[in-house]
């Protein structure tokens, strides 16, 4: 996982719950962590470090792993999208920028952090109001990409109601039926 994430993760939890409450995450994962440096932009660290900061943060916290990963992927949208100033001013739809996320959004990141394994999307695209993305990681993380869903409608003052269905939890697929104009 990209070091980035891990940035995104520490502003999240400090900003939200206070640096101290980081700083007591960090040091009780500490021993745990294959990485014992700091976590770096565009450095590449194991995904474990990842889960064992954010179980520990959840552990602390007494939230649910769903809740905590909805919510941060809620709050990574604008942090993001922000890398690639005007791009999302050029769609007008949630669903419109959704359909750039495989073949424009996820080449450009591969581009630009080497070694970067963003999730795959296939779609379908059912009628003007539907999206459906098929979700591909091994990662599984399927409540922060609906929270970065929700960041998304947002963004574009759309209501969005997501449907979503694990189709391999071993392959980590997943399926998402995006509904805009309902909440």
């Amino acid at each position: 996982m990209k070091g980035e994430i891990f940035n995104l993760f520490e502003t999240f939890v400090s900003e939200n719950f206070g640096e101290e409450t980081f700083e007591n995450v960090y040091d009780a994962s500490h021993p745990k962590l294959s990485t014992q440096d700091p976590y770096v932009g565009p450095g590449t660290y194991p995904d474990s470090d990842f889960f064992t900061l954010v179980t520990e943060a959840v552990s602390q916290l007494g939230i649910t792993l769903e809740r905590a990963a909805y919510a941060f992927g809620k709050y990574c949208f604008p942090k993001l999208v922000a890398k690639i100033p005007g791009y999302i001013d050029q769609h007008d739809h949630p669903k419109a920028f959704l359909l750039t996320v495989h073949d424009v959004i996820h080449v450009e990141v591969k581009k630009v952090f080497q070694n970067a394994q963003p999730p795959e999307f296939s779609y379908e695209d059912p009628s003007e109001n539907e999206l459906v993305m098929i979700y591909r990681s091994k990662r599984k993380l399927y409540s922060f990409a609906e929270g970065l869903f929700e960041g998304v409608a947002e963004h574009y003052g759309v209501p969005i109601k997501v449907n979503r269905t694990v189709i391999s939890e071993q392959d980590g697929i997943c399926r998402f039926e995006l509904t805009f104009g309902t909440s």
